[in-house]
């Protein structure tokens, strides 16, 4: 069957699924929104455990979180900005574009962007230095969708995170760099939930 019988039969677009609705949650509600079922809980998981396994990106780690049903990609901010700089550096391209066929179908994933920073400097500077970070990779993302390659239907909910969420002490130059970084969470969206459903997921 093909993605066109597929959608007709799985009833998309979804009415209630807009992005303005999730602008208006913060981050954990985002990230834990929408909710799997218990019932489809089993069947996603291993979808999901599944396709992360299949992702293969130079310099970033593939994880698995929430109840096993949430893709966390992380890419250093170090591979796709210069130091101190808000504008994607020209070797940005090659790590994102491997993002793009998760993306394809707008209906299969949510799409949370994170971005962190370590704590050097004010927390004015930080915050504004993450909210500009963010605002070139969403511009980047637009960019996708004005080229054809993502539909208009993507819902990407973008958030500049400063130096709130540090992984590591900032009291080595390695962990300051594991600290500076990008996160792709992609949580499944009503068409993949409607696919676990109907056990249309391979």
């Amino acid at each position: 069957m093909g993605n066109m019988a597929i959608a007709q039969e799985l009833r998309v677009p979804y009415p209630d699924y807009h992005e303005e609705v999730f602008m208006d949650m913060d981050f954990e509600q985002n990230l834990f929104t929408p909710e799997v079922p218990a019932e489809l809980q089993n069947t996603i998981s291993d979808y999901m455990v599944k396709t992360a396994n299949s992702i293969k990106i130079p310099n970033t780690s593939v994880d698995i979180m929430r109840e096993s049903d949430v893709i966390a990609v992380t890419i250093p901010s170090d591979e796709l900005f210069l130091p101190n700089d808000t504008l994607l550096d020209r070797n940005a391209d090659k790590y994102l574009s491997k993002l793009i066929p998760l993306m394809k179908d707008p209906y299969m994933y949510k799409v949370l962007v994170s971005v962190h920073s370590d704590d050097t400097g004010s927390n004015e500077y930080l915050s504004t230095l993450t909210d500009l970070r963010q605002n070139s990779i969403y511009e980047w993302l637009l960019n996708q969708i004005d080229n054809g390659k993502l539909s208009e239907d993507l819902v990407i909910i973008p958030f500049a995170m400063g130096n709130s969420e540090y992984l590591m002490d900032n009291d080595t130059r390695e962990n300051r760099r594991e600290n500076r970084r990008v996160e792709f969470y992609f949580i499944p969206g009503p068409k993949l939930m409607e696919m676990a459903r109907f056990n249309k997921l391979k």
